[in-house]
């Protein structure tokens, strides 16, 4: 799937009438020489993973002309569109052409993780996300219903409006945290390192914390690229 670099870079070049199109002779010639079927680039995802923004795929010459095209989905794959886009033309691309785009599309798919992490980190830095639970008065112990993962992972949906992909994980720790205003961000990125176990094959376990008190917690988020974030939460009486 094309890295959001790719689409920034490209949003205006799409949007604009302006675009190269294929002459007659090149339509003309590529129906005769591929059976009725022109390549194309992307500019948008296809329906069932059929394709993804930035590939350059072959399809029958009318999908094309009839329906990609007109809904600015993709452009023909001429010298012309291949140079407005700012790309080379995977069938033509040197080896060494072929390794500086790789490189090139995982460091931009890096720099993606990082700009992630980076603004969730700045919309969660002044929010605390709050949690209701009955608990006995004298303790502080909450019965029923210990807050999970699970619960984190909700309420951040339903109270921050942020809804995580399946790969990333929810992590408690289970010791409360005294005072969170009093806590420089250094210490809360060193709490974090303590949160999470890594299990043989060097992927994050599953959380299996549940937290049985009220009081003030930290979660760690983590993204893709190996990033995390904090979370805090607050576990009151209802």
């Amino acid at each position: 799937m094309a890295t959001a670099a790719f689409l920034l870079r490209n949003a205006a070049s799409v949007r604009a009438s302006a675009l190269a199109v294929p002459s007659r002779s090149f339509l003309r010639d590529s129906r005769r020489s591929m059976g009725r079927t022109v390549r194309i680039i992307l500019t948008d995802d296809l329906p069932n993973g059929k394709g993804y923004n930035g590939d350059v795929v072959t399809v029958k010459a009318g999908y094309a002309r009839n329906y990609l095209v007109p809904e600015k989905m993709a452009l023909y794959a001429i010298p012309e569109n291949f140079e407005r886009l700012g790309m080379s033309d995977p069938d033509k691309e040197t080896v060494e052409e072929r390794r500086a785009r790789q490189i090139r599309e995982t460091a931009e798919a890096g720099d993606e993780d990082l700009r992630a992490a980076d603004l969730l980190r700045h919309y969660l830095r002044n929010k605390v996300l709050k949690i209701w639970r009955n608990a006995d008065t004298s303790t502080g112990v909450v019965s029923p219903g210990n807050v999970t993962s699970t619960n984190v992972r909700d309420k951040l949906s339903k109270q921050l409006k942020i809804d995580l992909e399946d790969h990333e994980l929810v992590h408690l720790r289970a010791q409360p945290v005294v005072g969170f205003s009093e806590i420089e961000s250094e210490q809360i990125e060193s709490m974090l390192d303590d949160i999470g176990t890594v299990n043989e094959d060097g992927k994050i376990d599953d959380c299996k914390v549940e937290i049985r008190q009220l009081g003030e917690y930290l979660a760690k988020i983590s993204l893709g690229g190996g990033y995390s974030v904090p979370l805090k939460i607050a576990v009151a009486k209802r």
